[in-house]
Parts: C-alpha cells; sequence; structure tokens
C-alpha cells in the first residue's frame, strides 16, 4: 500500500486506538480486582481533584452522557463510596462527592493506578512521553 496522506492518517488512528485499547483493558482489569468498573474509578478521581462538583460537569468532564454518570454514580452511591448532596446555592443543581470510605477507596487505588499506567508506558523514555503529550494535545 501506498504512504499517501489518507494511508499515514489511518495508520495513525489505528495504532492511537491499539494503544489506547491495551492500556484501558490493562486499566478494567486492575479497576476489577478492587470491585470497580474504570468509569466507576474515574468519577472516583475526579471527585477526588474536585472536591464536590454537579453530576453534569462529571460527564463533562468525563466526555459521557448524563445518562452514564447518573448510572454509574447510583452504583457507587450504593457502594457508599459517593453521595449526592444538593447544591446549597441552586437547590436544582445536585453536586457528587466523596464519602469517607470513597476517600480511602481512591487514595490507596491511585498509586496501584500510576503504577499500572507506568507499567503500560514502560516502553517510551521521558522525552518520548513528553512528546507525545505535546503530540496528542495538536489533536484534541
Amino acid at each position: 500500500m501506498e504512504n499517501t496522506p489518507n494511508n499515514v492518517v489511518l495508520d495513525v488512528w489505528d495504532k492511537l486506538n491499539h494503544a489506547f485499547d491495551s492500556v484501558k483493558k490493562a486499566h478494567s482489569r486492575q479497576m476489577y480486582t478492587h470491585n470497580l468498573t474504570a468509569p466507576q474509578f474515574h468519577v472516583l478521581e475526579v471527585l477526588q481533584k474536585t472536591g464536590p462538583i454537579p453530576l453534569k460537569r462529571i460527564s463533562e468532564e468525563l466526555l459521557v452522557t448524563g445518562a452514564n454518570i447518573t448510572c454509574v454514580v447510583d452504583n457507587l452511591e450504593k457502594e457508599d463510596l459517593v453521595r449526592r448532596v444538593p447544591s446549597k446555592k441552586d437547590r436544582r443543581i445536585i453536586n457528587a462527592e466523596l464519602t469517607d470510605k470513597g476517600k480511602e477507596k481512591i487514595e490507596r487505588l491511585f498509586p496501584e493506578f500510576t503504577t499500572g499506567l507506568s507499567e503500560s508506558m514502560k516502553g517510551l523514555t521521558e522525552g518520548e512521553k513528553r512528546n507525545l503529550i505535546e503530540l496528542l494535545e495538536k489533536i484534541g
């Protein structure tokens, strides 16, 4: 096959997709051992980073639908990891926040998560990782 611009773009897409799938599958397996789905972990991660925020902002942060976040938060609530709290400023808004159990869980899991990511990227030097960040920022 010729190395035309369209073929190069398709090759980039293929490699990017494959790399993402590989890292995502490893992450999902890792979270499964802790009785969490990857989306549940990411909601905990967002709440750890931001503190209490509206469900809508979580969905925007994770680039998923509001219905998806509602389902994920429902399941995290059942496990007493997250709670919904009405906003004090606007009662139409419902915030999600970590419970003490949720804080404890994400604080315990986060180092394992970063170790897993490091493992999946062990073939890259620090400079290559920085270059990859710059290149990916140009895409999105």
